[in-house]
């Protein structure tokens, strides 16, 4: 006796051949079938973090509290790199009694690989930290978490004293795409700041472009490049202000300009015919 599938099979080929005004229906899939597919579903799905078991818990926080500083640094970034839910309290404790910079340090970098959006609190106090190295650590793990708290902090310290800081704010709003950091990041680039460079070109409006243009002679060539060359790239910038920024960054001297235009040449689609393409290819070609 033929299976249902069988059958099936039977059917729709029969069809086929008879010429059938209307497509055969396919014989109904099973429950088991069903079943089969939701597990495959779900083991597609990747498992959530497991919490860390409280003895191996207790063993970390003991070390991360202890009087040996490479203990402590250890077991911060143990906690960090176990992803566990319950492994940023101990780190956010550490942090609220005090730490010294090394092991803050290490704890906040441990607190960015957790994503956890209850230590928004704790890393915004950290990001005015004295310590510079501190306060990088504090602002990366901020640009981390998907937390629109976060956005104030990070647009407070693109006035950081420290340029590596300014450049993480920086880089985490233009991730962001966080529009309200363009006025803030073009007043950096106007002072020469590079770290702003690209993440401005990822923010501002097209309508600023010309404004941009005129900081030449008054700001470094490479620093324009920048944010030119990440401009151009954006997907929503029509293809008629590309022709003209590609032709501002081919008279910047120097190698940021070149590589400007190569990375555009090089983001662009084989099969593109725009003509921003062609008039980047024969610029390079005259640089040469």
């Amino acid at each position: 006796m033929k299976s249902r599938a069988g059958w099936g099979a039977l059917l729709v080929a029969a069809g086929v051949l008879l010429g059938s005004a209307g497509p055969v229906r396919a014989a109904p899939r099973s429950a088991a079938g069903k079943t089969s597919d939701a597990g495959l579903a779900a083991a597609a799905k990747p498992a959530p973090p497991r919490s860390l078991p409280a003895d191996e818990l207790a063993k970390l926080v003991s070390d991360l509290t202890g009087a040996d500083d490479l203990k402590a640094l250890a077991a911060a970034k143990k906690l960090g790199d176990s992803g566990a839910p319950n492994a940023a309290d101990p780190l956010t404790d550490v942090l609220a009694v005090g730490a010294t910079p090394p092991l803050a340090a290490e704890a906040i970098a441990a607190l960015r690989k957790l994503h956890d959006p209850r230590t928004v609190q704790i890393l915004t106090l950290y990001s005015g930290n004295r310590n510079v190295p501190v306060r990088l650590a504090a602002v990366r793990a901020l640009g981390e978490i998907n937390d629109a708290r976060v956005v104030g902090t990070l647009i407070e310290r693109l006035g950081d004293g420290a340029p590596d800081v300014r450049a993480a704010a920086a880089d985490a709003l233009a991730t962001r795409k966080e529009k309200r950091a363009a006025d803030r990041l073009f007043k950096l680039v106007a002072r020469g700041d590079m770290g702003a460079a690209g993440p401005l070109g990822t923010l501002i409006s097209p309508d600023e472009i010309p404004r941009l243009a005129e900081l030449s002679g008054r700001v470094e060539g490479n620093v324009l490049a920048t944010a030119f060359g990440e401009f151009v790239k954006r997907p929503d910038v029509a293809d008629r202000l590309r022709l003209d920024v590609v032709r501002t960054v081919a008279r910047i001297p120097g190698a940021a300009a070149t590589a400007a235009l190569v990375e555009y040449l090089q983001s662009i689609p084989e099969s593109d015919t725009r003509a921003s393409k062609d008039e980047t290819q024969k610029l390079l070609d005259a640089r040469k």
